[in-house]
């Protein structure tokens, strides 16, 4: 990290990573790294958000809406089937209304790193299909 009066900039072997669930034996999940605010504070809050390669999120809903871009990887993005969308792949955008059921994964061989934006906080709460 390097810091100068008014500007602070992080570089990738800088970020600190934490786990938000489950690890699998081989050490894959899901991961974030805070950028602004934290995970309980229920305003503003924007993270890195990491999946390993082949990491799928089970159904799951988050009170409040969020934006998100994937910043690296190939990641899916669904309501109830992978193919409801194309595979999302840099640059590709959503934004996700709060209450509403989704899932989650990052296919292909590498992980995928999404940049996500939670105006009124971050929660969430899984749910069986």
């Amino acid at each position: 990290m390097s810091e100068k009066p008014g500007t602070t900039v992080t570089y990738p072997e800088d970020l600190k990573w934490e786990a938000v669930g489950p690890l699998d034996e081989k050490g894959k999940g899901i991961f974030v790294s805070l950028l602004y605010s934290d995970l309980e504070t229920k305003g503003p809050t924007h993270f890195l958000m990491k999946y390993s390669a082949g990491v799928k999120a089970p159904p799951h809903i988050h009170s409040k809406d969020y934006y998100a871009v994937v910043v690296t990887g190939k990641f899916q993005h669904y309501l109830v089937s992978e193919n409801e969308y194309k595979v999302l792949t840099p640059g590709a955008t959503w934004f996700q209304k709060g209450n509403v059921v989704h899932q989650d994964c990052c296919v292909g061989p590498n992980d995928c790193i999404l940049s996500i934006f939670w105006p009124h906080g971050f929660d969430v709460k899984f749910v069986k299909p």
